[in-house]
């Protein structure tokens, strides 16, 4: 069962309340689509907060122009900080019940917020949604073939045959990003927010969310267009990024077990369990994590330590075995 208990609210006519937070690091070219696509939702956001990361570029002067006349609208610069304290300090700040993401290079479908709140309404007890992503091009053409439209198909895929949603998401995170999630301020705060991870803070949060509370897929709709470019984070170092996968993955592991899978735990369940395994090929480095996860009293500290560099170098060795 949960360790934290989030209240039961009954089901009301009052529409549940959403801030929209934007990181906005070096997206001059993005920003303006991306906001356009939060000042278009055809059920508006109650209150819009961006925080440029320490950019080299003009986009917050972009932002800022573009949000004037917004009165719901907060834009704030620090010095860079990296994406998850970025997200951190906009929602730190927000006032609304329920967050949506918004990275500075991807869009909101125009009924996204819409579509969350009859959700919420008609499910209160939800502490996360997320829904379709479809995929854009750096020019903002939308894709229906390459490499990352064939990922999500065999990410779906996986899913369609074993029936289990959180196994799935860590077999390949097919909601993709931040910007394609809405959830309960009060679920990131039990988080810790999120955690000091460069690629997988998102997958961390997720995992977080099923073992604590509940996840909504909303995969019949669109919510948002992901945007694929040369310079999108997860294409820096994949050999970082299959480390804190690997330790996300133990994490996730630890923390709900049993609940993955279903309820008869069968050769089914077994099945999908190894084929995730040969899918991900990083068994070595998971025992190790797995063994070595009750030494650290919280998330934040184990993976402190699966990411320190000196221990860089074994880890991703170890992860590509």
């Amino acid at each position: 069962m949960p360790l934290f208990r989030f209240r039961q609210p009954s089901i009301s006519s009052t529409k549940p309340t959403i801030s929209v937070v934007i990181p906005l690091y070096n997206h001059a070219k993005y920003i303006e689509a991306a906001l356009d696509s939060v000042l278009a939702q055809t059920s508006p956001a109650d209150e819009i907060v961006l925080i440029d990361d320490g950019s080299s570029d003009d986009g917050f002067e972009i932002a800022t122009r573009r949000l004037a006349n917004v009165p719901n609208a907060r834009a704030y610069r620090q010095q860079n900080a990296g994406a998850h304290n970025t997200i951190n300090r906009a929602i730190g700040v927000c006032r609304s019940e329920y967050v949506a993401v918004l990275n500075s290079d991807d869009i909101f479908t125009p009924k996204k917020l819409e579509r969350c709140r009859a959700i919420i309404q008609t499910q209160p007890s939800i502490g996360l949604i997320s829904g379709m992503p479809a995929i854009m091009d750096d020019n903002g053409v939308r894709q229906g073939t390459g490499i990352a439209v064939e990922w999500l198909g065999r990410a779906r895929q996986y899913l369609k045959e074993t029936a289990l949603p959180q196994l799935a998401l860590l077999n390949e995170n097919f909601v993709a990003t931040t910007s394609n999630m809405v959830f309960r301020r009060e679920l990131w705060a039990a988080a810790g927010g999120f955690q000091p991870l460069r690629y997988c803070h998102d997958l961390d949060f997720l995992m977080f969310a099923y073992s604590q509370s509940s996840v909504f897929l909303d995969g019949e709709h669109e919510h948002i267009v992901y945007r694929v470019h040369e310079k999108n984070t997860i294409k820096e170092d994949l050999s970082g990024v299959r480390v804190e996968i690997a330790a996300v993955i133990a994490q996730a592991l630890f923390a709900s077990g049993p609940r993955m899978f279903s309820a008869e735990l069968g050769e089914n369940d077994l099945a999908a369990f190894l084929k995730f395994l040969r899918n991900k090929q990083m068994t070595q480095l998971l025992c190790f994590f797995q063994a070595v996860l009750p030494a650290f009293p919280t998330r934040a500290a184990f993976y402190e330590y699966a990411t320190k560099p000196y221990n860089a170098s074994a880890f991703r060795t170890a992860a590509a075995n």
